[in-house]
């Protein structure tokens, strides 16, 4: 896959609670029609599509790239890194929390006008998200034991790198590369 289109999936991906809400919030509790009448399982289903699409889409972006992870983190054919140095960036979870969820969260979507709004903004953020390396500063991949290091190469290098390992210095991660000096680094028990 190209570098491009997986850093648009983790943007995509990077919105998964987003959808969610998206979904409770738009979901359709009616069972019965105005007469009183118990509606259908497939009118109950018709009438919350946009809540399963969202929450299936959801699940979709996490699957493939939990697949992709596995799939492209190899031992041949990706950079090795030599660690001088590696810190964590928890913080900035904090950031994007407080900078993208939160105004999603707040925003209304009950009127045409009101969706275009939302995806406006979702498309201006998603640019400026894709452009800059911005793309590894993703909660969902927290919830599923990734963080976030900036690392230090032996030759001074300076990298942003997602991980579910932990490293410390003179070890040799292989990383997949996500953009300009942000990886994904991965521990291998061997060379192979």
């Amino acid at each position: 896959m190209t570098q491009g289109f997986v850093r648009y999936i983790l943007f995509l991906l990077a919105y998964a609670p987003i959808y969610i809400i998206a979904a409770l919030k738009t979901i359709d509790k009616t069972v019965v029609d105005a007469t009183g009448k118990r509606l259908t399982n497939n009118e109950i289903l018709l009438n919350n599509i946009v809540p399963i699409f969202l929450v299936g889409f959801s699940m979709l972006l996490v699957i493939y790239f939990l697949i992709y992870s596995k799939l492209s983190l190899r031992p041949k054919g990706n950079p090795i890194f030599k660690i001088k140095s590696i810190k964590p960036q928890h913080k900035e979870y904090v950031t994007y929390l407080g900078s993208y969820i939160l105004p999603f969260v707040a925003l209304e979507t009950k009127t045409v006008f009101d969706m275009i709004a939302v995806t406006f903004m979702f498309l201006t953020i998603g640019f400026i998200f894709s452009k800059t390396n911005l793309i590894y500063t993703n909660p969902t991949l927290a919830f599923f034991g990734y963080d976030i290091y900036e690392l230090e190469t032996d030759k001074g290098e300076i990298y942003d790198c997602i991980s579910k390992d932990t490293f410390i210095a003179n070890e040799q991660p292989r990383g997949i590369k996500l953009g300009d000096k942000t990886f994904i680094i991965s521990k291998w028990k061997n060379n192979n």
